[in-house]
């Protein structure tokens, strides 16, 4: 059954109009409103760039634009935008590429593009029709604001006749957007409420009247606005995250009394979108026939396949040897006579046509890397967004539709795509296949989208740059190495070059504008390039923000390496090549309100994540961190830098679990820490706390306020007692475990350290997957041993008693 069509929706038109201008499809086609049109009624929370294209310039660019035609008459929003999410399908010759849109932003681009079949407001000849009630969508995720809906995959859309929230499928963790028109009888100031439970937020066309967002118990904000009588696009967002769920949305004015908004005053668009003037197709078998002829005589069938058949074209063209770049009445002339194609050149296009046609042996020379590569570049429009050897970028009147996403100042290279320029000699061909068929990304904050035209069209790319823009042979990276890593962080970090002013990090946001994300560099980047451009980057991207921190080669930096240029850069790299898994730089996260440890420890019991909800964390002055489960009776999680961030469990209901606030985060092994064993090839077993026979039996603090844990297991009594102990860059842990027993044993093991590798080092430590390195004092004749079990490397020290005694000293650093 063919699906009814959808009916419209101004909001999803106006933010169609949005993405239509912002994320590419203007490089191509023309625009189809000013850049001061679309500022005078953008999406509620959106902004766009100033501009100072007119309309005049929009007829100018037409000619060199690839045309839409009358699309309204043509498609309907269903299979449009199947369409633009997957033109491939449709298009195999790779021309049209995919921005990689998403249902709701291809249904929204259909729907402006498909915006006439909706009548016009302005024209009351063929106004669209309206029907009373709003629509909805319904989400299900995780807030704790009100969010960009449009961004987020939509759980179910549908039909109210009124603002309520009996559609939500559970609940908490959920979210509206409920989309309609508001009428008012009279012109005047117009007052709205919302009282909601958590946030919410109504607009009236583009303009945020009422701001109630946040994650709060029932609360009532309102907000006025002066209004024309007649129908107003009304907007209200609202999410829950936990709790009770309330929204409710009222209005006073001219005449009327505060109150909900009734029924009477919503209303929706109800028009069907459908083709312009649209027919029933009936199927003549006398038109189908001649059609079939004139596919072949016109010579469609040149160019294009008619389903499974076969159609030969009977239109043959003359050889390219034998044709005359000059003729006037070719399709090339000024002048087109009846009987040739009309292909609408532009004067630049006609040009460059009448000169290829003019050396024709040129097109069966083989091409080397960089013809081939400004072939493809040509051939898929790629200039329009990039530049390459001078050649490219945005022109003149498309310049200003090139815009970053919220309004973040970093000029036009920000709004601009990369210039490729010697991009073989700058990135990994693996990272430049990604972003040419994979879709990597790492620019967040570039409205316009990199278009993917498929492996079959651009696979080649990424070889032949690095083949056109070679210059030397290939170097060998560096080796990675954990302590230059470390010294690499605090260069990122706030106390060293503060990287992150600038640069985001994984998830966590910059300090400042969202540049390129450090943890890509590694990935993306060439070795070479990457230290070339530290030391001048203006040589290599000249207009950059990227500041210099080595002028004339020498750092700005004296603390670290003693000012050495080329350990700092090789440290940054060492640090970076480790790309998600490398810890969070210093100074990047902060808490709403951190717990800090100034001249003692703090104790900090709660649900900490990885430690259980009888964690019982601490934070030491030296910056090294733990947390011990309560529950299962072992130190769970060590951690550096900042301790903890006590806001969720100080503020609202004070739910969940709290993760460590600082960095270099290690959880130590799961499961009990000690255990008997009938051999050393018996497994670890799984039991924990009173189920494996251990007992609580508080803390004590010492005269500075260091805690030891007390606790039993079977008969033995432990003193687990920790200290920081400050270190060359950070700060590590003493770890002093004494054993008490009436009925001391020999079978008994502390499970020190699990991982994928164990390596026994010079020095007597043991290095735990290149991160954790361990170092023990044992009693005479104790030495721990490495064995395999379930798949994993175990450290084991036995417990060795003398008389009724025994200990472990640990040295722990990481």
């Amino acid at each position: 059954n063919t699906p009814a069509p959808p009916g419209a929706d101004v909001f999803k038109i106006q933010q169609g109009r949005l993405l239509y201008h912002q994320v590419g499809c203007v490089a191509c086609h023309a625009p189809q409103e000013t850049m001061t049109e679309l500022q005078s009624k953008p999406i509620p929370g959106e902004e766009t760039a100033p501009s100072s294209t007119g309309r005049g310039d929009l007829e100018n660019l037409k000619d060199s634009s690839v045309p839409l035609g009358n699309l309204a008459k043509k498609t309907t929003v269903v299979e449009l935008a199947k369409f633009l999410m997957d033109p491939a399908k449709v298009r195999p010759g790779g021309r049209m590429p995919s921005l990689s849109l998403a249902e709701n932003e291809a249904t929204a681009i259909a729907m402006y593009l498909l915006r006439d079949q909706i009548g016009d407001t302005n024209h009351p000849a063929r106004p669209p029709r309206k029907i009373q009630g709003l629509m909805y969508q319904y989400y299900e995720a995780s807030f704790d604001s009100v969010p960009a809906f449009d961004k987020l995959q939509v759980n179910d859309s549908g039909f109210v006749d009124n603002f309520t929230l009996a559609p939500r499928k559970r609940p908490d963790r959920v979210g509206f957007r409920f989309t309609g028109f508001v009428n008012v009888p009279t012109d005047g100031n117009y007052t709205f409420y919302t009282e909601s439970d958590d946030g919410s937020r109504l607009y009236i066309g583009d303009q945020l009247v009422v701001n109630n967002d946040g994650d709060h118990a029932a609360t009532e904000r309102k907000g006025s606005i002066q209004l024309k009588a007649g129908d107003h696009p009304i907007l209200v967002g609202w999410f829950n995250s936990g709790g009770d769920a309330v929204l409710k949305v009222s209005y006073e004015g001219p005449g009327i009394s505060k109150q909900p908004i009734p029924n009477s005053a919503l209303s929706r668009l109800g028009q069907p979108m459908i083709p312009l003037n649209e027919e029933k197709f009936v199927l003549d078998a006398g038109k189908a026939y001649h059609g079939r002829q004139l596919f072949g005589s016109l010579g469609c069938a040149s160019c294009h396949q008619a389903g499974k058949e076969t159609i030969t074209s009977s239109l043959k063209a003359k050889p390219l040897a034998n044709l005359s770049p000059k003729a006037a009445d070719g399709c090339l002339g000024d002048q087109i006579k009846p009987g040739i194609p009309q292909f609408h050149f532009s004067a630049a296009q006609r040009t460059a046509l009448q000169e290829t046609v003019a050396h024709p042996q040129k097109l069966s020379a083989a091409l080397g890397p960089k013809e081939q590569v400004l072939r493809t570049l040509a051939v898929l429009n790629c200039f329009a967004c990039h530049a390459r050897d001078g050649i490219g970028g945005p022109g003149s009147g498309r310049a200003d539709y090139f815009s970053v996403v919220g309004g973040v100042d970093m000029g036009d290279e920000g709004r601009f795509p990369p210039d490729l320029t010697k991009v073989g000699e700058k990135l990994r061909p693996d990272w430049i296949h990604d972003v040419l068929v994979k879709k990597g990304a790492v620019r967040p904050y570039m409205a316009t989208r990199m278009p993917q035209f498929g492996e079959a069209h651009v696979g080649n790319l990424a070889v032949a740059f690095e083949q056109a823009d070679a210059s030397a042979p290939p170097k060998a990276l560096p080796e990675y190495s954990a302590t230059e890593a470390k010294f690499g962080r605090k260069l990122v970090g706030t106390g060293g070059l503060s990287c992150i002013s600038c640069h985001t990090f994984a998830h966590f946001k910059s300090l400042g504008i969202p540049a390129l994300d450090l943890t890509q560099m590694a990935n993306r980047l060439k070795h070479d390039w990457f230290r070339r451009y530290l030391l001048e980057p203006q040589s290599l991207r000249p207009g950059t923000r990227m500041p210099n921190f080595w002028p004339e080669g020498k750092s700005v930096n004296n603390e670290i390496f003693g000012g050495d240029t080329e350990k700092q850069i090789s440290a940054i790299w060492s640090y970076l090549s480790k790309g998600r898994e490398a810890d969070v730089p210093e100074g990047l996260i902060r808490g709403k309100m951190e717990i800090f440890a100034d001249k003692e420890p703090v104790i900090y019991r709660n649900f900490i994540a990885g430690a259980g909800s009888r964690a019982i964390g601490i934070g030491y002055p030296e910056k090294a961190n733990l947390a011990f489960d309560a529950n299962e009776l072992r130190l769970a999680l060590i951690w550096q830098g900042s301790f903890i961030d006590g806001a969720r469990h100080r503020s609202g209901r004070g739910e969940g679990f709290e993760p460590p606030l600082g960095n270099n985060v290690v959880k130590l092994p799961p499961g009990p820490a000690f255990a008997r064993l009938a051999d050393t090839n018996a497994p670890w077993p799984q039991a924990v706390g009173k189920n494996a026979g251990y007992r609580m039996r508080g803390y004590r603090l010492d005269e500075k306020g260091r805690p030891a844990f007390l606790y039993s297991f079977e008969t033995i009594r432990v003193d687990d007692y920790l200290v920081a102990v400050s270190g060359e860059l950070d700060a590590g842990l003493k770890r002093t475990l004494t054993f008490q027993s009436e009925q001391p044993r020999t079978d008994v093991w502390f499970r020190a350290g699990v991982g994928s590798r164990i390596e026994p080092k010079p020095d007597g430590s043991y290095l735990i997957d290149d991160k954790l390195n361990l170092k023990f004092a044992l009693a005479d004749g104790a030495r721990p041993m490495i064995r395999q079990s379930g798949g994993k490397s175990e450290l084991l020290v036995p417990l060795v008693f003398d008389g009724k005694e025994a200990s472990i000293i640990e040295a722990i650093n990481w």
